[in-house]
């Protein structure tokens, strides 16, 4: 079981952010990384439950597909004109009115079902307890660039690195190298990061 956050040891983390008692946000930093240890300690859980990432994406991607099909089957009505007036004047669709065409509203929820499908798919791969530590060292690093003085990096004797490590640790109960190291997640997370850094610097 995780270790009930004393005094000390969020003392010791944000030490390890480079946090100071003095600082003018730490009163905040200590109630922000509470929060965080505490929403990070259901994550591994919660892994290790969920479908994996191909068992997700196949249910998407079988709603996406159905959707599709059932635009083309709708669309396919158009040359048979007489089919096509019966279906879109019938009454299930509101009130009946000779000059009526399609329903913008059917066609534009088919749209936003395939739109949706799409962009909740999960381009992860790899273990479940791999995600469920990717989640974890991503809040860290949500709070290390909220509060931290020090510019994270991916290398794994950074400043970065080491809090997040000890960040594990609180939220798990368990050594992050008990868990076969946390390295590759702090790499990925920093590089997430920059990227999407890069890609606001960019459209403004």
């Amino acid at each position: 079981m995780p270790a009930t956050m004393t005094e000390s040891r969020t003392l010791g983390l944000l030490k390890l952010a480079g946090v100071l008692p003095s600082d003018e946000k730490a009163e905040e930093a200590a109630a922000w990384l509470s929060a965080a240890i505490d929403g990070a300690r259901p994550l591994l859980k919660i892994a290790k439950e969920r479908l994996s990432a191909a068992e997700h994406n196949e249910l998407l991607a079988d709603i996406e597909t159905t959707a599709k099909k059932l635009t083309k089957r709708i669309e396919r009505l158009r040359r048979y004109q007489a089919t096509w007036r019966a279906f879109w004047r019938s009454s299930t669709f509101g009130p009946v009115y000779f000059n009526r065409v399609e329903v913008k509203e059917v066609t534009s929820a088919l749209e936003n079902i395939i739109r949706a499908a799409g962009a909740v798919k999960d381009p992860r791969q790899g273990r479940r307890r791999e995600v469920g530590k990717q989640n974890i060292v991503n809040l860290a690093l949500g709070f290390f660039v909220q509060f931290s003085p020090r510019k994270p990096s991916g290398s794994g004797t950074g400043a970065f690195a080491k809090f997040a490590r000890e960040f594990y640790s609180a939220a798990t109960g368990v050594d992050a190298e008990d868990h076969g190291g946390i390295d590759r997640q702090i790499r990925e997370a920093v590089r997430s990061v920059a990227q999407r850094q890069s890609a606001q610097r960019k459209s403004v």
